[in-house]
């Protein structure tokens, strides 16, 4: 661990910069406010604790609440205007190179959760060479379909590498999602109504 810290202790830089890319992006192409939650830990209960919390903006997300399942995750973001929501899951790790264990962690979180929205981040470190390799040629690694009662449900991942000296994301064009700006077209798109 280098200067003693471990994954959790960087969290809050990693939440604060990407709610605060989030809400300026969206904020500048729709002149509309975005709102974003932050979990740790347990999925289910901690989405119920936000929406208990922020009744107003999170109604939205009320009946997901309920239905989901009881996961533990390392962090979590409720994203919504207000009106529309989508769950965004970060597998965050400290590593030499996260590899394909953490990528299938990440997309089993997604496919369990249903959360439209999955980032692999690693702290000072990138991708292994075999996920390097794997998701720069197999794209639908990336960019799942499953159907769920019928429905087509996407998930959209990406891996990023967090630079803790800068406190900003080192983009790798690994995933379908490649940074917080494109991560940010997708939910525009999703919230149009």
């Amino acid at each position: 661990m280098p200067n003693g810290r471990n994954e959790v202790s960087y969290y809050p830089e990693i939440q604060r910069f990407i709610e605060d890319q989030l809400k300026s992006n969206f904020r500048a192409s729709t002149h509309q406010e975005l709102y974003v939650f932050w979990g740790i830990g347990e999925l289910k209960t901690n989405l119920q604790r936000i929406i208990s919390e922020h009744p107003r903006e999170c109604e939205c997300a009320r009946e997901f609440a309920q239905r989901v399942p009881p996961l533990n995750l390392d962090i979590f973001a409720l994203v919504t205007n207000g009106v529309k929501f989508e769950l965004l899951i970060l597998e965050v790790k400290l590593m030499n190179a996260a590899g394909l264990k953490e990528w299938s962690q990440l997309v089993g979180y997604c496919l369990v959760s249903n959360a439209k929205f999955g980032l692999l981040v690693n702290i000072n470190n990138g991708a292994s060479p075999r996920l390097a390799q794997i998701l720069s040629t197999e794209q639908h690694l990336s960019q799942i379909i499953n159907i769920v009662n019928n429905e087509n449900c996407e998930h959209l991942l990406g891996f990023m590498q967090w630079d803790s000296l800068t406190q900003s994301f080192d983009y790798t064009n690994l995933g379908i999602v490649t940074s917080l700006s494109s991560l940010s077209e997708r939910l525009q798109r999703e919230f149009q109504i």
